[in-house]
């Protein structure tokens, strides 16, 4: 009882802040030392001084590829920096600087965990020196021409495609690298060559420019005071890009602009559990990926680049122009992290396609999700028991609503121990989830990272005996061994009165022999003591936090070992209840810890595994968390597809799980941020996103509903609808008939699109393109897809065929929306098929769609027969609509299939990887990879063509396959709109075999 009392407390707790977000709980940069003094470090004077330089001959090449430099700064007898340079074949510039033997070892990503071990291939490069710079030419893997220019005083590095500079690193000279320190002392050994230690120019740590020294070796927030024995560690640098730079995109997570706003207060990047987060800001949200994607306009050529920032530790990134409050021109950005090593990847293009393809080149590819991952996930918090959960799953059925997955949250849970089922609700989970599966749907359960602290409960014993916890740090203050008392150190008190004389009536023989009498010394400088410092081994518990199952521990999931565990706790041996079709959400993984500073682990907690601070690992502990569930899933049913859902991410996240936009609101606002939100991911690797269909918290009206699901089923690759504890009900059939139908009807759309997705997500596996994405992506060479705000905003792709454009205002303030259609051959209506001119068009509203145009020129593959779950559909044969480029009458277009649900396909010839092709009147297969063996078991057939954008109605169709000809019955031909063209609709019976050689003609 006392354990339930105290998880409604928590819960209490929570609820009572989440009316907006509480901002006082958060750091901005200048409530953070080591961003308030890069500040100041960026503004010094004579910042074009050169501090640290590069020594030529010290020049090294290093076993992977790429070289090493030794970096000196202009205050210290010797070098005490390592810079290495590596240039990557498909077209990357990577920049690490560490210590040289450093007191204390900084913290590196283990190979492998972000970066590919082993890393991408090197290109061939022949550096030159010349005065003053060392020079790096190198052609990309698709023979672009680069160059990098290592600038040896200051630092600087200069990169450069076709001979046009892209960007300068360090170009304002605001590289800042603070070496660890003696306890207390101010400079790092070797830096005191001028005679008065504050006098000397070191870093943002060390300089006589009012240097501000609150939180250097401590610092207070929040109620909680950060330890750092080790002292300040941060490091920073600029990078400019160059040329007229429109539009800055990425930086995920942040609830801003597709166009990164330049802000007064910069980007923070520090994984957090916020509530109800605010809309246009840059505080930090629940993950990081610090990417900067640049579009670059110059000498009438426009190109794109990308700029990797690689730390896990708490991060600020400031965005400046020359001119502020401008656009165009040159851009500016700042970087400073509190600890760890720099590492930088400048991504030189010079196209969106080869950034995107270099940066997964870099992290890694994703895998290739199962087909019922991408349709319907019904979650809430919480349906309450077996009895919720089978109703909701008949009255999808009841009103024919197609869904994949339901969701259970933490109340299914005992007491918030996971792994475990509350007896009372659910008595018999294994059956209730045999029953979801025998209708060919998924489950997912939420596993949180926080560990109830119970005896009976088995993780919590398993962990501690293991030693796997995070370790609380309980300092004690001792002498310092090192510390030695000065020669000049005067300890006497009292001295002899110098002053004083012998009285002339003074008689030795009576009187003795005369001693001048005693003053207070003057020199005296008191008792010495060593300073008192830190003990370097002091004693170490296991962290305990508040979350929701009350005193909560948390595992060291930077440990391999731990990852392990954690992994083997999801074999259907151990995790009683669950089977192959169950799933895993991981939430609460910033961590979240109610009771810490920021609502999160405090900086100075360590990780056992290599005794690594907290502070040093942050934003990769929900990526490790993620990391091993996935691992476990794989082990749990080899040749599966795992599905783990994480709302904490960092780079390299995309490898291992899906993602969502945390916890947003039902709010017009909200909906619209979610295009920005959704893009910037997408641009950052992570393709399996969304956010929650409707908001988590409060709750949408009607019209509001409706436009979030017309606008989610065609823009989120997750699309997932939750809500809050507090929340009406909000499943589909709940609502009046009116809205129903309509969110049933989007639903329908997104099952008949599954192909469309399912190829997409197949592309961006193998080849690197995001699922959705800017306009920018597809149409560089046209202008508005850089500066429109329509198009930047309220528009994005899917893949490189479909435009969206979400309408995010009731219809009492929005009547019609202007749609900006970018430079192509032309644009289809999704609902209507009618053809569209590029440009702006007014597009009048009404609630039964939203704006959506196919690009002419592509083959679109679909299915026309929905059922109740995506796996229910893998027997049905495809629809292919072709969308005619007016002016040449042809098309092209894609479409992938497997077994949709395992990785046979890695076999090499259980799947279809087909390219269509319509020409002249014909459309047939132009290239076929695989062959997808009968035993598959799925349709590989089409058995309806439909063709938009034909210049007169046809009058006759025939099929050819297998050296046979077959006549199909007379198309349907319809005229579209105003523009005169026809669209015809063909009946393909017998159905076309996709594994075999065939065409279909069509005449007018």
């Amino acid at each position: 009882m006392e354990v339930r009392r105290m998880s409604w407390l928590s819960l209490i707790l929570v609820l009572a802040v989440v009316d907006a977000v509480d901002r006082s709980k958060f750091r901005t940069c200048d409530q953070g030392s080591f961003c308030r003094r890069y500040k100041k470090w960026t503004s010094r004077p004579e910042r074009e001084k050169a501090l640290w330089t590069i020594l030529p001959q010290t020049r090294s090449p290093l076993p992977e590829g790429g070289f090493s430099f030794q970096v000196k700064h202009v205050n210290e007898a010797i070098a005490h920096l390592l810079l290495k340079l590596d240039i990557y074949a498909s077209g990357m510039v990577r920049l690490r600087i560490n210590e040289i033997e450093p007191l204390h070892k900084r913290h590196e990503i283990p190979p492998g965990d972000v970066v590919s071990d082993p890393p991408p291939a090197a290109a061939q490069v022949s550096p030159t020196d010349e005065a003053g710079k060392t020079i790096f030419k190198f052609d990309t893997a698709d023979g672009t021409k680069a160059e990098a220019i290592l600038h040896h005083s200051p630092l600087a590095l200069e990169v450069s495609v076709g001979g046009k500079i892209l960007q300068r690193l360090n170009a304002r000279n605001m590289l800042n690298f603070e070496r660890y320190r003696k306890p207390k002392e101010r400079l790092p050994p070797d830096s005191a060559s001028v005679s008065a230690a504050d006098a000397v120019l070191l870093d943002a740590a060390a300089h006589p420019d009012g240097l501000d020294t609150n939180g250097l070796w401590e610092e207070p927030f929040g109620g909680h005071t950060d330890q750092k024995p080790r002292g300040p560690a941060s490091l920073g640098m600029d990078v400019s890009f160059l040329g007229d730079v429109p539009s800055l995109f990425g930086l995920p997570e942040h609830a801003t602009k597709a166009s990164l706003p330049f802000y007064s207060e910069p980007y923070r990047f520090f994984n957090l559990d916020v509530f109800e987060y605010e809309i246009d800001e840059p505080m930090a949200l629940y993950g990081a990926i610090p990417i900067i994607w640049a579009i670059h306009r110059l000498e009438g050529q426009t190109v794109s680049s990308g700029f990797l920032w690689i730390n896990p530790s708490e991060t600020f990134v400031k965005l400046e122009r020359d001119t502020p409050d401008t656009k165009g021109g040159p851009a500016h950005a700042w970087w400073t992290s509190e600890s760890g090593v720099l590492d930088i990847v400048v991504m030189v293009g010079p196209t969106p396609k080869t950034v995107s393809t270099q940066f997964h080149d870099l992290t890694g590819h994703g895998p290739m999700p199962g087909l019922w991952a991408l349709g319907k996930h019904q979650c809430r918090w919480n349906y309450m028991s077996e009895k919720d959960v089978a109703t909701v799953d008949t009255m999808y059925d009841k009103y024919d609503i197609p869904y994949d997955t339901i969701w259970l949250d933490i109340e299914h849970t005992d007491g918030k121990a996971y792994f475990s089922w509350n007896a009372a609700a659910f008595p018999n989970p294994k059956q209730m989830i045999d029953n979801i599966s025998a209708k060919r749907r998924k489950f997912v359960n939420v596993v949180d990272p926080h560990i109830k602290k119970e005896e009976k409960f088995h993780v919590y014993r398993e962990v501690r005996d293991k030693g796997l916890f995070v370790k609380k740090v309980s300092y004690k203050q001792i002498d310092d061994p090192t510390d030695v008392k000065p020669a000049d150190w005067v300890e006497e008190t009292k001295i002899p009165d110098p002053s004083a004389t012998q009285p002339p009536e003074w008689n030795t023989e009576e009187d003795g022999p005369w001693v001048a009498p005693q003053i207070d010394n003057p020199a005296y400088k008191g008792a010495w003591h060593p300073r008192k410092v830190n003990d370097p081994t002091p004693e170490l518990s296991d962290f305990e936090g508040w979350c929701w199952p009350g005193t909560s521990l948390y595992p060291d999931f930077t440990d391999p070992s731990m990852r392990e565990y954690w992994g083997s706790q999801f074999a259907l041996d151990k995790y009683a209840g669950t089977n192959g079709d169950t799933y895993i959400w991981n939430d609460m993984n910033e961590p979240s810890v109610f009771n810490g500073p920021e609502v999160t682990m405090p900086r100075d907690a360590v990780h056992p595994h290599g005794m690594v601070e907290h502070r040093d690992v942050h934003n990769m502990y929900g990526y490790y968390v993620h990391r091993a569930t996935f691992e476990g899933l794989q082990k749990r049913t080899p040749g599966d597809r795992p599905f783990v859902l994480t709302r904490s991410f960092f780079i390299g996240s995309h490898k291992y799980s899906a993602i969502w936009t945390g916890d947003n609101y039902a709010q017009w606002s909200h909906l619209k941020a979610s295009i920005a939100m959704v893009g910037a991911l997408t641009l950052g690797g992570q393709s399996l996103v969304g956010a929650d269909v409707g908001g988590f918290f409060k709750h949408p009206d009607t019209e509001m509903t409706v436009r979030w699901y017309q606008l989610a089923v065609l823009i989120y690759p997750f699309l997932r609808n939750h809500a809050h504890l507090e929340t009406p009900r909000r499943e589909p059939y709940v609502f009046d008939e009116a809205t129903m139908l309509r969110i049933k009807a989007s639903l329908q759309l997104r099952y008949k699109m599954l192909p469309l997705w399912y190829t997409l997500f197949h592309q961006w596996a193998t080849a690197s393109e995001p699922v959705v994405r800017p306009l920018f992506w597809d149409f560089l060479d046209d202008p508005q897809t850089h500066e429109n705000e329509e198009a930047l905003e309220s528009e994005i792709m899917l893949g490189d065929s479909l435009l969206v454009h979400g309408i995010t205002k009731p219809s009492s303030e929005q009547s019609e929306a202007t749609v900006y259609l970018p430079k192509a051959s032309g644009w289809y209506s999704l609902h209507t098929g009618a053809f569209k001119e590029p440009g702006a068009h007014v597009h009048k509203l009404d609630l039964d769609t939203i704006p959506a145009y196919y690009k002419a020129g592509t083959v679109v593959p679909l299915k026309s027969r929905i059922r109740r779950s995506s796996a229910c559909m893998s027997l049905d044969p495809f629809t292919l609509n072709v969308y005619l480029d007016p002016q040449t009458g042809s098309a092209k277009g894609r479409l992938y299939i497997d077994d949709y649900r395992t990785r046979t396909y890695e076999d090499g010839k259980s799947f279809l990887d087909i390219e269509f092709e319509f020409k002249d009147g014909v459309l047939k297969a132009s290239k076929t990879l695989g062959s997808l063996p009968e035993a598959v078991g799925v349709s590989a057939e089409i058995e309806r063509v439909e063709i938009f954008g034909l210049k007169s109605a046809l009058t006759s169709a025939e099929v050819t396959s297998g050296g046979k000809v077959a006549a199909l019955p007379l198309p349907r031909s319809r005229p579209l709109d105003s523009s005169a063209l026809q669209a015809a609709v063909i009946k393909v019976k017998p159905f076309i075999d996709m594994r075999s050689e065939w065409q279909l003609s069509v005449k007018s």
